[in-house]
């Protein structure tokens, strides 16, 4: 250490110290001589209440005699007899005199008396001083709330949604939710392992109680294990064989709808500015689908061939006389087929899709109002980027069918996406959460970094997302970003801070402490205390102005009685078949002046 630092170091000690030591002694001083007078007083007092005045007199008489004997032997004094007559005699008399020295005997025992009392008035005295320059002393640097977001503990905060009355019947972890807080829709935040599911489960578990209907995002396909019922719930997951069979054309009504669905299963690249191939692979897909919706024999296989494996001479006569005809011209030979193979890109989600037999329609479920089974779309790790345009498409269909109902109060289906940012866009998702609320519906968002969401989403959207959904769940964030955005969603409170300063100097006189108060911003909980959360503990917001909480959830064994994934036999023949198409569609090298365009997604 340098030897300058280290000299500083003790003469700021030393002087710090002695600067305490004498505020101390000072404080000290003043304190002994108020208990002392308070002593004084109260045992004085006490001795008076306790005494006659015959008593007294009697003290007064036997001091005033040995005053007397100390300067005269045969000194006299009158003396008033207990009966009132007036007596001459000796003060030694009275020095000597039996009644006397039992009198005094009694006076000095009840002296004793009132010192015992006095001090211990004096010390309770001393104690309510200490307390209250204590408590003098901690209001002087007391950081005051002015106003703001406020936290409080989970107790606190269950009083005040019962004193409300407006409570709902649904209750996560011993905390009761606000009514109707399931239509302005949840957000759950949190790191692998933190307690999501957790949340979820148990969310479930109270709409299974219900009886609401429930549309399930299910990667990994955990929530099948234990909430599927079979023969009532339904699963789309192409690779399942207990996956229901799913026509393409029994959810659209419209070209419209057939736009919708292009638009979710080709989502645009957040990373590509130009969104032209996008645009028209999406228009010559829903033109080709809806021209075909008045064939007898149509099929998935038969759209792909279509899509993928006819010249563009006969894709330009099948779509004649509509917008996407131009798209697909033999003129432009070369945009086209880049066309193509944006198709072929995303189709190849659809090869797996099973559309024998009666299918079933997520519009139509949704509709009918007399379900109150749910639906399970899920996938497997291994399988999911595969899957993903046509689970993304398959949600949509559900969130826009949804928005299609007409407005009910008492009508509640739930769509919980947990791991969200693992789709592709949702077109339909922003609507939904500003909208859906008139209809019923009830969003549970699940993320595992914001960071993510914005990646699919942008910044504003994702932002919009969190905006819209007024229920929020903060698990734990090991990330410093993350971490310090949770910790601007929970909010902030302008406050008074108290700041306190120590000036030293060789001058006892110009040694002191100085004590400024000013205003400021604060995060009612910093971005450490997100990242140190311990598992299933999350910083909760709740709908309706209630302050922000923590909340420790309870990790619940629940029965597994379903298998989580059951591998359907698909046909290789059909595989290999729409594979060929693909890699064929998929297969474009461009040449364009001497140089080869080549497309990256």
């Amino acid at each position: 250490m340098d030897p300058e630092s280290s000299i500083k170091n003790f003469t700021r000690g030393g002087q710090t110290f002695l600067h305490n030591f004498r505020m101390v002694n000072q404080i000290i001083n003043r304190v002994a001589i108020v208990c002392f007078v308070f002593f004084i007083l109260i045992s004085l007092g006490l001795s008076y209440l306790l005494t006659t005045d015959y008593q007294r007199y009697l003290l007064e008489q036997w001091v005033w005699a040995n005053a007397l004997v100390l300067f005269n032997d045969t000194a006299k004094q009158e003396f008033i007899n207990s009966d009132g007559s007036i007596v001459k005699v000796f003060s030694k008399q009275i020095l000597n005199a039996a009644f006397i020295h039992g009198a005094i005997k009694e006076v000095s025992r009840i002296g004793i008396k009132a010192i015992m009392g006095g001090l211990v008035t004096t010390v309770l005295c001393f104690i309510i001083l200490y307390r209250w320059l204590r408590k003098r002393g901690e209001q002087q640097t007391e950081t005051k709330q002015l106003r703001g977001d406020e936290i409080a503990d989970i107790k606190t905060v269950k009083k005040l949604i019962h004193r409300s009355t407006q409570v709902s019947d649904i209750c996560v972890s011993g905390l009761p939710m606000p009514v109707n807080f399931e239509v302005r829709h949840v957000f759950v935040h949190g790191t692998i392992g933190s307690g999501k599911s957790v949340f979820i489960k148990e969310l479930l578990d109270q709409i299974r109680g219900r009886g609401d209907r429930a549309i399930i995002y299910d990667k990994g396909c955990d929530f099948i294990r234990t909430y599927y019922r079979e023969g009532q719930d339904i699963i789309l997951n192409p690779l399942d064989e207990r996956t229901a069979s799913w026509h393409l054309w029994d959810e659209c009504r419209d070209f419209a709808d057939f736009d919708s669905l292009a638009a979710a299963l080709m989502p645009q690249p957040s990373h590509v500015d130009n969104p032209y191939w996008i645009t028209s692979a999406r228009t010559v897909f829903s033109t080709t689908a809806s021209k075909m919706q008045y064939d007898k024999d149509k099929n998935m296989l038969k759209l792909l061939k279509l899509l993928l494996s006819s010249d563009l001479a006969d894709m330009e006569k099948f779509l004649k006389g509509t917008e996407a005809e131009i798209l697909v011209s033999p003129k432009i030979e070369k945009t086209a087929v880049t066309i193509k193979s944006v198709l072929a890109t995303y189709a190849k989600a659809l090869k797996y899709v099973k559309d024998e037999g009666n299918g079933f329609s997520i519009r139509k479920w949704i509709q009918d109002e007399k379900q109150n089974n749910w639906l399970f779309i899920s996938s497997l790790a291994d399988k999911h980027e595969t899957l993903k345009p046509l689970i993304t498409m398959w949600l949509d269909i559900a969130i826009n069918s949804l928005m299609s109902l007409s407005p009910s109060q008492d009508r509640r289906i739930w769509i919980i996406l947990d791991e969200l940012p693992t789709l592709n866009r949702l077109p339909y998702l922003i609507n939904a959460l500003a909208e859906a609320r008139k209809f019923g519906g009830c969003m549970v968002a699940g993320i595992q970094s914001i960071s993510q969401l914005r990646e699919t989403y942008g910044t504003n959207g994702a932002e919009g997302i969190s905006g819209l959904c007024n229920s929020k769940w903060f698990f734990r964030s090991p990330s410093f970003d993350t971490a310090n955005w949770v910790s601007r969603e929970l909010g902030q409170a302008e406050i008074e801070e108290v700041k306190e300063g120590v000036s030293y100097s060789e001058s006892a006189m110009r040694s002191g402490i100085s004590i400024s108060k000013h205003q400021t911003n604060r995060q009612i909980v910093g971005p450490s205390d997100i990242m140190r959360l311990p598992d299933l503990a999350a910083y909760v917001r709740l709908v309706g102005g209630y302050p922000i909480t923590q909340v420790q959830l309870e990790f619940k064994k629940r029965k597994e009685d379903n298998a989580h994934f059951v591998a359907r036999n698909i046909q290789t023949d059909r595989l290999s078949e729409i594979d060929h198409l693909i890699e064929q569609a998929g297969k474009t090298d461009i040449k364009q002046e001497g140089e080869v365009k080549t497309l990256v997604w």
